[in-house]
């Protein structure tokens, strides 16, 4: 059977202050330094949840920028193509009439040499006449 008697008391009072000595040493540290970790994680998760957000608002704008600055250069790509076009239409369009004009200077050099070369053929005819009349009769 179990005697009780003084040194079970001193005992009890023994681990009792050992138990308050071991809970002033090691225990509330240690579990002050796990809440103020647990207190210190909570505020990087914050900052990091904040952060998280800004760079999704930077990485919205960024690409709002992009698709901005791809759509300005469609309409600029767009309107040189058109000008560009256009210049080569008016290219094409003097060289045409530059053409016609050659053509027409051509065409009038022809007529006027043609009409040179009859008035001298017409001229000579009176000369040929005579030598083919000659040679016939005589």
């Amino acid at each position: 059977m179990i005697n009780i008697d003084i040194t079970l008391l001193i005992q009890v009072v023994n681990f009792l202050v050992a138990l308050a000595i071991i809970n002033y040493l090691i225990i509330r540290p240690v579990r002050g330094a796990m809440a103020r970790r647990r207190a210190q994680n909570d505020v990087l998760r914050g900052d990091a949840d904040t952060l998280e957000g800004e760079a999704g608002l930077k990485l919205d704008g960024y690409n709002a920028r992009i698709a901005e600055a791809r759509a300005e250069m469609s309409a600029l790509r767009k309107s040189m193509k058109a000008a560009a076009e256009e210049a080569a239409q008016a290219r094409l369009n003097e060289a045409g009439d530059e053409a016609r004009s050659i053509h027409r200077a051509a065409a009038g050099r022809i007529q006027e040499e043609g009409a040179e070369a009859r008035r001298e053929l017409d001229a000579k005819v009176g000369d040929f006449v005579q030598v083919a009349l000659k040679s016939m009769l005589g």
